[in-house]
């Protein structure tokens, strides 16, 4: 498994945000207008998530090299 980048970071908070909201739109039918809303903010966390683990994995197969002059 690849190290622990800000993408896999923010794709977290996002998804916890975004179940958050989902429950709250569950017991409540004023958040319950905001749903869609919350769905795709759900899947703009998971797709975080995935580009966070997709860069870990790159540049684990090709290492940055820092020049300093």
């Amino acid at each position: 498994m690849g190290r622990l980048n800000g993408e896999i970071v923010a794709g977290t908070a996002l998804t916890f945000l975004a179940l958050l909201f989902i429950f709250a739109g569950m017991v409540n039918p004023i958040w319950a207008v905001a749903l869609p809303a919350d769905y795709v903010l759900l899947a703009v966390g998971i797709g975080v998530i995935a580009l966070g683990f997709w860069t870990a994995s790159n540049e684990k197969k090709h290492p940055q090299v820092e020049h300093r002059h």
